[in-house]
């Protein structure tokens, strides 16, 4: 995960990252929400989830399963849960992966459209010229995972880390006049 750390069993693992974002605090001391509260957020609104591929209600609905044990648990909708979302996606925007995101969603919308109606004589025409607009939006989409790819991953920012070979180099130039 991006802002929200997780051990290996799957618990968010209280640390800066968490302690120092007062809406994520007061999931955490909310009695009934608690940590499990805070993994609900970061699985619902992170890049790196494993559900970030499935429409906010689904998802909603399948991190309410996993983590509350209610496929129909209606957290999202406590003010607290809604707050602190809303400050995750605040915290880790990135206007590639927003985008990424957006055509992905769109992608999901034709695949449903195409599903649900039947080519025919009198609307081929139509769906040729949608299938041609797809093609757009699948190399366009192509060309955002390259531009993610060139960026590279995403690292956190960390203070403690030390300089690298030409950080050290130019520091020595710098005091050196």
């Amino acid at each position: 995960m991006y802002l929200v750390n997780l051990d290996k069993s799957g618990k968010v693992i209280m640390d800066d990252s968490v302690n120092a974002v007062e809406e994520f605090r007061d999931v955490i001391s909310t009695k009934g929400l608690g940590e499990k509260g805070m993994l609900y957020v970061s699985l619902f609104c992170d890049y790196d989830s494993i559900y970030r591929h499935f429409t906010d209600t689904e998802r909603a609905r399948m991190i309410g399963s996993v983590i509350f044990n209610n496929y129909d648990w209606k957290g999202s909708k406590n003010p607290k849960i809604a707050s602190a979302i809303l400050m995750y996606k605040k915290l880790q925007f990135d206007p590639l992966d927003a985008q990424l995101l957006a055509f992905n969603e769109k992608i999901n919308e034709y695949t449903d459209l195409m599903k649900k109606v039947t080519i025919e004589e009198d609307n081929a025409l139509d769906w040729q010229k949608i299938m041609i607009g797809i093609d757009k939006i699948l190399s366009t989409r192509q060309k955002l995972l390259d531009a993610i790819e060139r960026r590279g991953a995403r690292t956190k920012i960390s203070g403690d880390g030390e300089l690298n070979y030409l950080e050290k180099k130019q520091s020595v130039l710098d005091r050196n006049g």
